[in-house]
C-alpha cells in the first residue's frame, strides 16, 4: 500500500472543536468524527471540495470554502446535513476547519460571522512581531 503525499496540514479551529463535540455528545451524532477524518485525507493532498465563498491576499493569500457533508447518523443527506466552513492558507500549506453547523438547526451563517472567524484565526495564528511594532 502506498501512502499519498501530504501537501497540506489539516486542523480544527477552537470553535469547530466545540461545535463538533456538541453534535457528538448532545445530538448523539457518533459518526461525525469518522466523517471528518475521512474528509481530511483529500484536503491534505490539495483537493478542496465545496464551494469557494471567499478569497483574499490580506493578511496573506487564503481561500475559504463551504462544504456540504451528509449527516449519516440521521439519514438526512447532503441537503439537510452539515455545512463546514474551512480556510486554506496557501503559503503556509494549512487547511483549518473554522465552523460546522447542522442545516436542520441553522439555515446559514452570516458573512459577518465568517469574517469574524477568519479574523480570529489570523490573529491567533500570526505571531506578534515586536520589531515591526518598534519601527512604526
Amino acid at each position: 500500500m502506498t501512502m499519498k503525499p501530504i501537501d497540506y496540514y489539516v486542523s480544527d479551529y477552537k470553535e469547530f472543536g466545540k461545535q463538533t463535540e456538541r453534535f457528538v455528545r448532545k445530538k448523539n451524532f457518533k459518526n461525525l468524527p469518522k466523517q471528518l477524518l475521512e474528509l481530511k485525507e483529500p484536503l491534505s493532498t490539495g483537493n478542496f471540495p465545496g464551494t469557494l465563498i471567499r478569497e483574499a491576499d490580506d493578511p496573506e493569500p487564503y481561500e475559504v470554502y463551504k462544504l456540504r457533508l451528509p449527516n449519516i447518523d440521521s439519514n438526512a443527506g447532503k441537503s439537510n446535513g452539515y455545512r463546514i466552513i474551512y480556510i486554506v492558507v496557501t503559503e503556509r500549506k494549512i487547511v483549518v476547519f473554522l465552523t460546522i453547523y447542522y442545516k436542520k438547526e441553522q439555515e446559514t451563517v452570516s458573512d459577518t460571522y465568517i469574517d469574524g472567524l477568519i479574523d480570529g484565526f489570523f490573529l491567533e495564528s500570526v505571531p506578534y512581531d515586536e520589531d515591526a511594532e518598534e519601527g512604526s
